[in-house]
């Protein structure tokens, strides 16, 4: 396999009150300059006072933690050690595990939600991961910065659900407070254009780094069958009880 270089282009897309929108990524990781500081969030109790050991070329994380090595491919159930700045003097770490790649649709699956224009043509898909707290301490409310790798190179940013509550798949954001070596499951939404498949999941790192990425089948999601055992919009039948 060829590495696809860090350097790829990022398109980031967000959900806000139950409209459908995407937008242009134009960094990642940090916070704005106006971002309230009246109370110390979770992430921010992972400073610089964790004990941290440097990493070759990557990020500072605590001691006996080895992050995985940029440019590793993985298989789905395969886990990988990996570190992000969410803030200049913080460092999160967390080992992350993805399960399994459902591709769907806005028929299927977003029923209820406004698709814009934009949208169309669009393709959705679900990804849902473990994440483990390697940090050192407790953290929460942060999106994991997992990226969908389409088959033309570029890396796309999952939704963002922080209005409303998306049922069949909440997003990737972790809870507020997640311990030390707790674990939590996720799962985040990607929509891809036209014509451009998902091939990956992808952490990026740091710098110019070659990203880790899972690679596996993708699994189709087919239309939940009503209640009346009509046929689905695929013309399956549901099998009658007794």
């Amino acid at each position: 396999m060829t590495p696809v270089s860090s350097m790829t282009k990022r398109v980031g897309a967000a959900v806000v009150g139950g409209v459908l929108s995407v937008g242009l990524l134009v960094g990642c990781g940090g916070t704005d300059g106006d971002t309230e500081e009246d109370e110390p969030s979770a992430a921010s109790s992972a400073t610089e006072s964790t004990p941290t050991e440097p990493t070759s070329g990557y990020l500072p994380v605590p001691a006996g933690t080895t992050l995985t090595e940029p440019g590793t491919t993985l298989g789905f159930g395969d886990a990988a050690t990996i570190a992000w700045r969410p803030q200049q003097d913080t460092v999160i770490a967390l080992e992350l595990t993805v399960e399994r790649i459902d591709e769907t649709s806005f028929e299927e699956s977003f029923e209820g939600w406004v698709v814009t224009k934009q949208m169309k043509g669009q393709v959705p898909y679900f990804v849902r991961v473990t994440a483990t707290n390697v940090t050192g301490t407790q953290i929460g409310d942060l999106l994991v910065p997992l990226y969908a790798l389409s088959s033309a190179g570029s890396l796309y940013e999952p939704l963002d659900f922080r209005e409303e509550i998306f049922e069949p798949c909440p997003g990737g954001e972790l809870p507020a407070r997640l311990a030390s070596g707790k674990s939590t499951d996720l799962c985040l939404v990607y929509l891809l254009p036209e014509g451009h498949a998902l091939s990956a999941a992808a952490f990026d790192p740091v710098g110019e780094l070659e990203p880790v990425t899972w690679r596996g089948e993708i699994t189709e999601i087919e239309k939940p069958r009503d209640k009346k055992g009509k046929k689905d919009k695929k013309g399956k039948k549901q099998r009658d009880a007794g």
